[in-house]
C-alpha cells in the first residue's frame, strides 16, 4: 500500500473517532527507518487506548503491516508502529510536555 493511503487511513480512523490536533510529518529525509510520522490527542487515557486499537485492527483490516503497539499499559502515550508510518497518540497533557514536532522541526509537515 502507497504511503499516501496508508496515511489517509490512520487519519480517517483518528477523525472516525475524534482522536484531536492531528499531524503528520514527512520524515523520509530525517529517518532511514520510516516515511511518516503522524500525533495526535485522545481526551483522556481510555480514549488514547480506543484510538490506537482501532488503528491497529484497520491496520491489519487493510493488510498492512503491524509491527508493534507499545504505552496501552499507562494509555498517556500509545506508540503504533505500522513500519513506514508511525504513529503517537497521546493525551493532551503528555503531549504539551514531549512536544514532539519540535523534535522533527525539519519535517514536512501537513496539519489535517
Amino acid at each position: 500500500m502507497k504511503l499516501e493511503k496508508q496515511i489517509k487511513v490512520v487519519v480517517d480512523t483518528i477523525e472516525d473517532l475524534k482522536g484531536e490536533d492531528i499531524i503528520t510529518l514527512k520524515v523520509l529525509a530525517q529517518s532511514a527507518d520510516i516515511e511518516a510520522i503522524i500525533i495526535t490527542t485522545g481526551r483522556s487515557v481510555q480514549h488514547v487506548r480506543g484510538i490506537a486499537n482501532n488503528i491497529k485492527i484497520e491496520a491489519k483490516r487493510l493488510g498492512m503491516k503491524v509491527v508493534g503497539i507499545e504505552g496501552t499499559e499507562t494509555g498517556h502515550w500509545v506508540l503504533v508502529d505500522l513500519a513506514e508510518v508511525v504513529v503517537h497518540v497521546m493525551t493532551e497533557k503528555t503531549r504539551e510536555f514531549y512536544k514532539l514536532e519540535k523534535l522533527w522541526s525539519g519535517a514536512e509537515g501537513t496539519g489535517e
